[in-house]
């Protein structure tokens, strides 16, 4: 039996297989090329730095210190808390007495997914501030609703006096951020929501005696109002 060879079947069939080589290479080069990806955290939850607005979100309002770390505090949904004892001297705003446990939330693990692969960051949340022992705090809380602790009303929540008298209003200022290179040399940005204190902070700079008297002129206006 005599084969005959079709030289113009031969060449159409090298085309396609040429063409669909092509397609694939530019496929493979299309799902793998290097990029740079953004990973957002940005919760809703109030956002102040006057008096008026702190007082307003609280149902308490303490001053006092620190006495010591109790324990981390899985909240779920990938946030962690710490945990401290506080010791109330004055209760500026609610009923508490004593020592009450107060909820520092500290970090959030952020995750993405790229091409099958898992990638991570853990950062540390705008409300994170790590306590002074020595030091006094004003803190602006409401109760927590599955733990008996109480924890931040807004954000910010702590205002820490030094031993001149002077206050300051605190927000996380660390590990805000992280970049992480992918398998594919791209880059992921990790980043939680970063609150420009400056803008809106009213309360540093001011003296113990004017932020007492700023908080007590609030809660009993908040108190006429209802």
């Amino acid at each position: 039996m005599t084969v005959k060879f079709n030289f113009r079947m031969i060449l159409m069939a090298g085309l396609c297989l040429a063409l669909m080589a092509g397609v694939l290479l530019f496929t493979a080069k299309e799902k793998y090329s290097p990029g740079t990806f953004h990973v957002n955290y940005s919760p809703d939850y109030a956002v102040s730095g006057d008096v008026a607005g702190l007082v307003h979100n609280s149902d308490y309002v303490v001053s006092g210190h620190y006495e010591k770390f109790i324990e981390n505090w899985d909240m779920g949904e990938s946030h962690l808390s710490e945990v401290y004892s506080f010791v109330v001297d004055e209760s500026l705003l609610g009923d508490v007495k004593g020592t009450i446990n107060v909820s520092i939330p500290h970090t959030v693990l952020l995750k993405h997914t790229l091409y099958d692969v898992d990638y991570e960051a853990t950062l540390n949340l705008p409300n994170y501030s790590k306590p002074d022992f020595d030091k006094t705090y004003v803190l602006f809380l409401k109760k927590a609703q599955t733990k008996d602790v109480f924890g931040p009303s807004s954000v910010p929540f702590q205002v820490e006096v030094d031993f001149a008298g002077n206050v300051a209003l605190k927000v996380n200022t660390e590990h805000k951020e992280l970049a992480l290179t992918t398998k594919q040399s791209g880059t992921i940005h990790f980043q939680t929501e970063q609150i420009e204190l400056a803008p809106i902070d009213k309360i540093t700079g001011l003296t113990n005696e004017e932020l007492f008297a700023e908080i007590k002129a609030q809660v009993a206006a908040k108190a006429g109002s209802k």
